[in-house]
């Protein structure tokens, strides 16, 4: 039978010397920085998007005149540029998603390696661009 191990068996005889370095704030100025914090506000501006999807909900369940003035409360210039913020942000996250996607791609993918960074940032591109310009004709009505 086994007996239990010494608790501090695996402490070192004298303890290391530790250099560390002093605490100081973070420079918010600085360019990496600023896009940490642009990306972390885009989630505020979905939280607010997905509560005017929720108001549109409830003004479907609420009948006709609901809904009515729920398109017309859309045309103030704040709703506006709401979504022109909305679309702004959304565009950044993509685009900063684009530039991490390439790099977390492993080395290699069975025996085949993947195509060049600027091939996948291409095709990524491409194929934003082509849904995009799908879900806008099916919005429009070009597409039944």
């Amino acid at each position: 039978m086994a007996r239990m191990a010494h608790p501090q068996a695996m402490q070192p005889a004298r303890p290391p010397r530790t250099r560390t370095a002093r605490p100081k704030a973070p420079d918010y100025l600085r360019p990496r920085m600023l896009s940490y914090l642009l990306f972390d506000a885009t989630g505020i501006v979905y939280l607010l998007a997905g509560l005017v999807v929720l108001r549109a909900v409830f003004a479907l369940a609420s009948g006709p005149a609901a809904w009515q003035a729920f398109v017309a409360d859309l045309h103030h210039p704040g709703y506006v540029a709401f979504h022109l913020l909305t679309f702004v942000s959304a565009v950044f996250v993509g685009v900063r998603f684009f530039r991490l996607f390439p790099k977390a791609q492993p080395a290699r993918i069975g025996p085949l390696r993947p195509p060049p960074r600027p091939l996948i940032h291409a095709m990524l591109y491409a194929v934003w661009i082509a849904v995009t310009a799908f879900v806008v004709a099916a919005m429009v009505g070009v597409i039944p």
